[in-house]
């Protein structure tokens, strides 16, 4: 019997053993699903979205994906004993609650060692019944990382496109912590984010200081930031006093801060112990000037999604 053969291209010579890639029956495209050797793997369930932020890194597609969550349950059967971190996102997973909540127990005998971090609005968790069934899955290692823009539920609302979702958002948070069930608050610095930064760090302090941690992000120029450029881009050297300010207000309420996507060389040295290198090995890119910085290896530059660098990248010594 012919055994048919698949040849790679040269882009995929980075696939190792252990990846799981999937390939349509016309062999015509390769996804790779999982990178054995990334410290952090995304696993797309859906692009249907109940918010449509102004600078979201993939917009929303309103189309039946279904077959998604059914591709998820085979990468969570597929992953090694040894498989520590996997990031269930969209889209909006919260929107197909059977199939979530279905693939998340999925995950419990397969791989038990396995930390989640599932991405969401966090609009669904307003709902008590669906935070109940959420919770009573009973995941040992689950966190939900849930943006919030602005105390502000007008601005928070414009960002993402959607009347009522601050009060939805934060009800969600609520509702989690009611149940024990830790969430992460992101905060995607744009341009009409800076300003409401530390105000915002301030209502984190004061009404959710419960939170396993907040997470300032800085923007990724992907999906609708490109046409939206104008609207939301901002040179993180610009918006340094703002960062400080905030990250200061939430160590001092004694919550765990983060802060991801940001060059070292842009940001202030107070700030290093809280900057964070995540980036996908797909996403790290550097440019020329970078190839002489003493401290390339721990900084967040990705300049190989798309990302609009800093005017003020420079090599450390």
């Amino acid at each position: 019997m012919p055994r048919s053969v698949l040849r790679l291209g040269a882009e995929l010579a980075r696939l190792d053993a252990g990846d799981i890639i999937h390939v349509p029956g016309d062999g015509r495209r390769v996804t790779v699903l999982r990178k054995n050797s990334a410290r952090h793997n995304s696993l797309l369930l859906t692009e249907q979205c109940d918010n449509y932020r102004l600078m979201c890194s993939r917009p929303p597609k309103d189309r039946d994906d279904s077959w998604l969550f059914d591709r998820a349950r085979k990468v969570i059967s597929l992953l090694p004993a040894d498989a520590r971190a996997l990031s269930p996102t969209g889209g909006e997973p919260t929107l197909h609650a059977d199939a979530l909540t279905g693939l998340l127990d999925h995950c419990k005998p397969v791989a038990p060692g396995l930390s989640v971090h599932l991405l969401s609005s966090g609009r669904r968790f307003a709902d008590p019944e669906f935070t109940r069934r959420y919770a009573a899955v009973g995941l040992a290692d689950i966190v939900v990382g849930i943006p919030l823009y602005a105390p502000e539920p007008g601005l928070h609302g414009f960002i993402v496109q959607a009347a009522g979702a601050s009060d939805e958002t934060v009800r969600g948070i609520l509702n989690l912590a009611s149940l024990g069930q830790a969430a992460e608050i992101r905060m995607v610095i744009q341009r009409h984010t800076v300003p409401a930064l530390a105000s915002l760090a301030a209502f984190i302090a004061r009404n959710l200081p419960f939170v396993a941690q907040v997470a300032l992000m800085g923007l990724e120029m992907t999906g609708l930031a490109r046409p939206n450029s104008p609207l939301v881009w901002v040179d993180p050297a610009d918006y340094q006093r703002e960062l400080a300010e905030a990250a200061g207000i939430l160590v001092t309420a004694a919550i765990a801060t983060r802060i991801y996507n940001h060059q070292l060389c842009v940001l202030g040295r107070r700030l290093w112990p809280y900057a964070v290198r995540s980036i996908s090995d797909w996403k790290n890119g550097y440019p020329g000037i970078c190839r002489a910085c003493s401290v390339r290896d721990a900084c967040g530059v990705f300049t190989a999604s798309g990302n609009r660098p800093s005017q003020h990248l420079r090599p450390l010594p």
